[in-house]
């Protein structure tokens, strides 16, 4: 249960990318920011030992960063989005790009500039079936892929890798992507304005509420309502002239898609909840995010040092609540 955004402000010069991480529980997640010299090992094909730098949120594990989303210092953007009933992995394949799911981020990121160079290195490439251990499983999944120009949709499928132009910049889970853009035509009606007498035009019928043209946008927790959701809100919100306008605007989207604790339990009654959310500014090249246990948005800057180091860099996404008493005064 996760929503992914790519969403480009109407002057058309900002980019921000972000997610919802909707799970069971947090896993220690923490900003990582990958420098250009680290060696990034592949399990099938040659280690990557010069690349561009990566910022993102995810775990680490012997060493090895795994990105649940991230971005590069060119501004090109992924996410892995869970796809369990239609993700198809495979054993490697002779003569072909074999990468390992929880490679793809990570490879695409420091090999591609932008979402062209993405879609030409991966046609004909094979999703392997590897697990990274024997307690971290080879998770289904399906992939977005956005910057400034667009986005893309990446999907592991029995006939191989399909991919998929993606003009709304939104991903949710299931079902696969090209149904999800089928079933959104029948929500072609939505409008932010107020709704025009169709129904009956030789009555004097007016709406009696703000809002209106809106009814039938779906409110549940649903891939699909979450997909349908997404893409109203991407369309129609705007920002409020502030500098940092662009990167509320985006929170205020993420928060009507956000799954607060208790509302969505699996069939083994657990939770899944928002446990983060994520917005990746392209073109200042910093990370943004709040979590559940903090509403605050912290922010960590993709830097010259950072990006030159020669080690992995990591902050905890781990922060308390502070509450903001603010003082009052007696009128005159």
């Amino acid at each position: 249960m996760c929503t992914a955004i790519s969403s480009i402000g109407k002057d058309r010069k900002k980019h921000l990318f972000g997610r919802t991480l909707d799970v069971e529980c947090s896993f220690g997640e923490s900003v990582i920011i990958t420098p250009r010299k680290f060696r990034i090992n592949m399990r099938h094909g040659a280690d990557i030992c010069e690349h561009a730098a990566i910022i993102g949120i995810g775990i680490v594990r012997e060493g090895i960063p795994l990105y649940y989303d991230a971005m590069n210092e060119h501004g090109l953007c992924a996410a892995a989005l869970n796809f369990p009933q239609s993700a198809v992995y495979h054993e490697p394949q002779r003569d072909s790009l074999n990468i390992a799911s929880f490679e793809l981020i990570g490879y695409v990121l420091a090999k591609c500039q932008s979402t062209n160079e993405v879609a030409e290195m991966l046609v004909g490439a094979n999703i392997t079936n590897d697990s990274f251990s024997v307690e971290l499983g080879a998770t289904p999944m399906h992939w977005m892929v956005s910057d400034k120009s667009g986005s893309i949709v990446l999907e592991p499928r029995e006939d191989g890798l399909m991919i998929h132009k993606n003009p709304y910049g939104v991903l949710t889970n299931e079902p696969p992507f090209e149904q999800q853009c089928t079933s959104i035509a029948d929500f072609l009606h939505l409008s932010a304005s107020p709704p025009i007498n169709t129904l009956y035009p030789q009555a004097p019928i007016k709406p009696y509420s703000n809002g209106m043209g809106a009814i039938g946008l779906p409110g549940d927790f649903s891939s699909r309502s979450r997909f349908v959701r997404a893409v109203f809100l991407s369309a129609h919100t705007v920002a409020d002239g502030r500098k940092i306008g662009e990167i509320m605007r985006f929170f205020g989207v993420m928060d009507s898609l956000r799954v607060p604790r208790g509302v969505v339990k699996n069939y083994k009654g657990r939770d899944h909840f928002t446990v983060y959310t994520s917005c990746a500014d392209s073109e200042d090249k910093v990370y943004y995010f709040s979590t559940c246990a903090c509403r605050d948005i912290c922010a960590v800057r993709l830097s010259e040092e950072l990006a030159e180091a020669d080690r992995l860099s990591v902050a905890s996404t781990v922060r308390a609540q502070c509450l903001n008493f603010i003082p009052t005064k007696f009128e005159d």
